[in-house]
């Protein structure tokens, strides 16, 4: 009879670190933004600043290379939750910042609809291309695009600032964990003073003599200061 193996899991075993996971999401973050901004080159119309002259839009080829940059972004962005989940996890064993998960979650969703929204509109410019057949479009599809463009290069700043962010809050974590850790090593020693003096009554003892002493001894000390101090007046009177 063969016997079955019970695997026990402690809580919080195999947790990454958080600056490890910190790390992660923010090179998932950015390599979202370079996967973008190329797939976002599809939507921009024959002769647009970016756009590949050599290359005729609605081609088999650039429906490959659509193909291909959807399926790295998705990829991507299924790492990323996953990378997520795991903050999550951590931050449930306090070792981790809530307010640093939040952001990177409303990130990640607005990632998502930010692929679908540019798929819908990927999807459709390189139908459209493949109608027309000589890949032109209108200036107001151009002037649509720049402002895309706009507001990527906006992103990509206010992206940029979270990661700073991100850095001074990772210091200030760090820093509060080392202060915990110091702050429970001399909790530990005061709580282990106390035990030894509760479980030795010679030492209780010995403290009370010598703090006896000390004030019998400073109790005549202020005496002899005081004799001294009025014999003097009296001399000089």
């Amino acid at each position: 009879m063969k016997s079955e193996s019970v695997s026990i899991e402690l809580p919080g075993a195999g947790i990454r670190p958080w600056e490890q996971l910190l790390r992660d999401v923010r090179d998932l973050e950015t390599q979202f933004d370079g996967r973008i901004a190329q797939y976002m080159q599809f939507v921009r119309p024959a002769g647009a600043p970016g756009s590949a002259p050599s290359e005729t839009p609605g081609t088999n080829t650039d429906k490959q290379r659509c193909k291909h940059l959807e399926t790295e972004i998705e990829t991507i962005l299924g790492d990323l939750d996953a990378v997520i989940s795991e903050m999550s996890e951590t931050v449930q064993h306090q070792r981790g910042s809530t307010r640093v998960l939040e952001r990177h979650r409303s990130m990640y969703n607005d990632y998502v609809r930010e692929f679908q929204r540019y798929q819908t509109n990927v999807q459709a410019a390189l139908a459209r291309s493949e109608l027309l057949g000589d890949g032109t479009e209108n200036e107001s599809s151009a002037v649509d695009v720049s402002d895309r463009d706009r507001l990527v290069d906006e992103r990509m700043r206010i992206d940029q600032t979270h990661t700073d962010i991100d850095m001074v809050l990772d210091q200030a974590f760090s820093v509060r964990q080392d202060l915990a850790e110091q702050r429970t090593i001399i909790s530990s020693a005061t709580a282990k003073m106390v035990n030894v003096t509760e479980r030795i009554p010679g030492i209780n003892m010995l403290l009370g003599r010598i703090r006896s002493r000390k004030r019998r001894e400073k109790v005549v000390l202020a005496i002899v200061l005081a004799t001294c101090i009025s014999i003097l007046l009296f001399v000089l009177s």
